[in-house]
């Protein structure tokens, strides 16, 4: 049994950045990694555009009233130039045409049928209310450069530069392989000595939270033949193979010994902690396996302080493990020596509280929680006031 800096200097040591690259469309590419810098093919804008709805107009040191020429809508062109004093009714990223001085928004200005004059408290400077062509960026500019984890403003901008497809590195194929006897689906009718299965959904909504939505999830009953089956089916076509539940020390936990059949390096199995001490993590050539406990609670909190890293890691991300805050703790709290905890916790401004019910097969308080509260092995009583370290969920 290894302790929780172990394990994770474990996964830092052994995990490492995918660097396949495939083309997708930028639509699809949110959260992923770019794999080329990308430089702009356009000015941007192409050519001066108005900033508000209002008037183009032509010879402010002149004059205070102009008479409307024309009509400019976003979309249109027109090569019409202005005289002293006449103006184009213009809206907001219309062509602005050669030759204008200026836009006055239409807030600031009177209209009398065909023309327009500016109203008392009003100034006019060149220029005003005007986007300069290339004033965000110019052609052949970087506009992302490599390595770029991609937000929505970015698929945004790359869409306003006219491109339709990007290269990317590659998200993980993950395949949850959820094991048990005992469990059956929301909906049917509960059977005795049954339980409904709930690992699945919670492991399958952290990934897709996370944008890891190339995912395969199997059911399998506690059948070392079938899990064997399942797992072999598994490693041929996804990077990161999860299991659910057998890797404990039941007679019906078979997962550890599957892994063995079928050459699973063992980087490490139990962690001095609570919950998820049966924890395993191992490689298969390049593939990865971590073997969660059944008990949802526990398998949560691995997921969050565990398996989450691998996945950043091997898709370049930058921020690694979870956030972290030191907060005081809203009361005193004991624990046992020897084993860290992580407990469900919820902090609001500078303090956080420990949530009822820690117990590994408790949800409702997780479903409550906003953290984690991580109290080291060494450690047997917090007293209230006193800073804890938190992992925001």
């Amino acid at each position: 049994m290894i302790s929780v800096e172990e394990a994770k200097d474990l996964i830092l040591k052994h995990v490492n950045f995918h660097s396949e690259i495939t083309e997708i469309k930028v639509e699809n590419a949110l959260n992923y990694k770019l794999a080329d810098s990308i430089f702009s093919p356009i000015d941007l804008p192409s050519f001066n555009q108005s900033n508000v709805d209002g008037y183009a107009v032509y010879g402010i040191e002149n004059t205070n009233s102009w008479i409307v020429k024309e009509e400019v809508k976003a979309g249109d062109f027109t090569a019409q130039k202005l005289k002293t004093g006449e103006c184009f009714r213009i809206f907001t990223g219309a062509f602005v045409p050669e030759g204008v001085d200026a836009i006055l928004m239409q807030e600031h200005v009177n209209r009398y049928e065909n023309e327009i004059n500016l109203k008392n408290g009003f100034e006019i400077l060149l220029g005003q209310q005007i986007r300069k062509k290339a004033s965000q960026i110019k052609k052949d500019s970087l506009a992302l450069e490599k390595g770029k984890i991609l937000n929505p403003a970015s698929l945004s901008f790359l869409n306003m530069l006219g491109i339709s497809s990007i290269k990317v590195y590659k998200k993980p194929r993950i395949s949850l392989i959820v094991t048990g006897n005992e469990l059956q689906f929301a909906g049917e009718v509960l059977e005795n000595g049954k339980v409904f299965e709930a690992n699945s959904i919670a492991i399958n909504s952290v990934l897709e939270q996370n944008n890891y939505c190339e995912l395969e999830t199997v059911f399998v009953k506690d059948d070392i033949q079938s899990l064997k089956n399942v797992f072999q089916t598994c490693l041929s076509q996804s990077d990161f193979i999860l299991f659910s539940g057998g890797i404990s020390v039941g007679d019906y936990d078979f997962v550890k010994e599957v892994n063995e059949e079928l050459g699973t390096k063992c980087i490490f199995h139990k962690i001095a902690q609570k919950p998820g001490k049966p924890l395993y993590f191992g490689k298969n050539e390049d593939k990865y396996i971590f073997a969660l406990p059944g008990n949802p609670a526990s398998a949560l909190t691995c997921m969050y302080e565990y398996v989450l890293p691998a996945l950043r890691i091997f898709t370049g991300k930058e921020e690694i493990f979870p956030k972290s805050k030191q907060l005081k703790i809203s009361k005193d709290f004991s624990k046992k020596a020897g084993l860290a905890n992580f407990l469900k916790g919820k902090y609001h401004n500078d303090e956080v509280e420990i949530l009822e019910g820690q117990d590994s097969f408790i949800m409702k308080s997780f479903s409550e929680a906003n953290c984690l509260v991580f109290l080291p092995s060494h450690i047997e009583t917090i007293k209230k006031g006193e800073l804890v370290e938190i992992h925001i969920l």
